[in-house]
């Protein structure tokens, strides 16, 4: 079974698995197979910088070194802060037993710059998944905090329904304010010269 999110809003939980919606699950994919002469499928390979070695896939992968070029494992890799302040990470929304909801605004919503959609699916009961409908008729979208791993980053999440599914929103909220359409920028006037002979002379 998927791990659930378990999602509080005013004394009453709600738990849900989620399946992230892609462009490939909405539209559908191409798959080009290569074949050899014999028919075989061909897959892609890498060759080293020196051209010796043919590297197939699984070979090339990413690590950390130290100034020494010593290999550091993953896991012993630390964030701090601009004061030398060691950064605790953030654990998976997945691993809270509670994440409480609270209420926003569309125009908040509207400010995300959109990173996932995941549409929610109830781990309990059908009920689960009415009663939030209907409260989300009302207030349009709720917030929270989202981290799908354990990282020392988490996104801004919106919970809202359409035609009764969930879907959760995740993302950066914008920190610039939209002013609105009506809002004349007022400039400083810049006397232009109006001399507009051209002086062929200079050619």
């Amino acid at each position: 079974m998927a791990r659930a999110l378990h999602l509080f809003y005013k004394g009453k939980s709600y738990n849900f698995g989620i399946q992230k919606i892609d462009r490939k699950k909405l539209y559908g994919y191409t798959v080009i197979e290569v074949k050899d002469d014999n028919n075989s499928n061909c897959t892609l390979a890498s060759i080293s910088d020196d051209g010796k070695y043919i590297l197939s896939r699984g070979c090339v992968g990413y690590i950390t070194m130290n100034q020494q070029n010593e290999y550091i494992p993953s896991n012993s890799v630390k964030m701090i802060d601009n004061e030398g302040n060691e950064l605790e990470k953030i654990p998976s929304s997945f691993d809270l037993e509670k994440i409480e909801l609270r209420e926003t605004s569309l125009n908040e919503y509207l400010q995300l710059h959109v990173k996932a959609v995941y549409q929610l699916s109830s781990v309990d009961e059908e009920i689960d998944i009415a009663e939030l409908v209907k409260l989300l008729k009302e207030l349009k979208v709720l917030r929270f905090e989202f981290n799908y791993r354990t990282d020392y980053d988490d996104d801004d999440a919106f919970l809202l329904q359409n035609e009764g599914t969930l879907f959760i929103v995740t993302g950066q909220v914008s920190p610039f304010e939209f002013i609105g359409l009506e809002k004349v920028v007022e400039s400083e006037n810049i006397e232009e010269d109006d001399d507009d002979d051209f002086d062929f002379g200079m050619l």
